[in-house]
Order: C-alpha cells, then structure tokens, then sequence
C-alpha cells in the first residue's frame, strides 16, 4: 500500500505541474494571438489544419478552421481562453488528490482538511463542464453562430456530482470517528 501511495503522490504532482505549466502555456498562446497573430499562424496554422481541425482541452472543444480551411484566428484565442481556464482548475484537483494522501499518510483520511478538499474536488469538475459550455456560447456569439462549430463534455460534471456524494460519506466518516474518540 506503501508504494502505491508513494506512485499516486508522485504521479499526482507530475500531473499538477503539467497542468499547470499548461494553463501558463495558454495564457502565452492567449496573448500571441492578440500580440503576434501572424506568427502564431505560421507556427500553428499547418498543425490545425493538418489534423481534423478540431482544438479540444478537456470539455471544450472547437472547430480551428472556417469551411474553406482557413484557420479562425478567433477560435485559436477561444481555444487559448477555455486552457488557460481549465488546465489550472484540473491542476487544482492533482494538487488536491497529492495533499489527501500526504495528510492520509500516517493518519485516518477521516480529516476536516481532506473532507474539504475531496468538496472542492467535486466542484473543480462541476465546473469544468460548465466553464466549458459558457465559452461555447459566448465563442457562437463573438465568432458567429454560422461560422463556428463547438461542442462542450458534460462527462465532468457526472464526475463531479459523485465526487460530491462521496464527500457526504467521507463528512460522515469523520463525524463517527470523532464520536468513537469522545467515547474512548
């Protein structure tokens, strides 16, 4: 059990600081697209065009590409926006699921702390979903509803609402163990 929790701490940090130096990414593909747009085309347009055209980050998704090809310097800022919103928010559950099992480690997981951060857990994927379709629509309405195709996964906010509930047994958990303590 030992080892597995030293994997899962250290793949749960590995994950947060990709994420994180990913949502700074974004940022960074958010301000070129204004500051040198035509760079970034140069150095991106034949990588959107070359696959599907599709840029997705987690539960956005939209199309990088007009009907005759052209890439949408309009989508590619989207994009940029939808990564540098949600990349952090799933860095924020690594770094979550890192503290659990640090703080779990020579204790119960019955914590205030844990319980706590498992509730954020469970919000960070709510929202992910929602974060996801909010831009959607507001790219249909600055891009234009005829020239932009976007999609939204709603898959995270399931997650998420499950991760809620188990926050109720782990609230549980803890208040049966701290009745346990006071008995003793």
């Amino acid at each position: 059990m030992e080892k597995m929790n030293k994997a899962a701490m250290a793949a749960a940090k590995i994950a947060e600081l990709l994420h994180w130096i990913g949502g700074a990414t974004m940022l960074g593909l958010f301000i070129c697209s204004f500051a040198a747009p035509d760079w970034l085309l140069e150095a991106l347009g034949s990588a959107i065009r070359g696959g599907d055209g599709t840029l997705k980050v987690y539960s956005f998704e939209i199309s990088g590409t007009d009907s005759s090809g052209t890439v949408m310097m309009s989508a590619v800022t989207m994009f940029a926006i939808a990564g540098a919103l949600l990349l952090p928010l799933m860095a924020m559950v690594f770094r979550n699921v890192y503290l659990i099992i640090k703080k779990s480690k020579n204790s119960t997981p019955f914590q205030k702390d844990n319980v706590r951060m498992v509730k954020e857990i469970g919000i960070f994927y709510v929202s992910m979903p929602l974060v996801g379709l909010t831009l959607s629509y507001i790219a249909k309405l600055v891009i234009g509803v005829d020239l932009v195709e976007t999609g939204a996964d709603l898959d995270g906010f399931m997650t998420g609402l499950v991760v809620l509930c188990l926050t109720q047994f782990f609230s549980r958990g803890l208040k049966l163990e701290e009745d346990v303590d006071g008995l003793l």
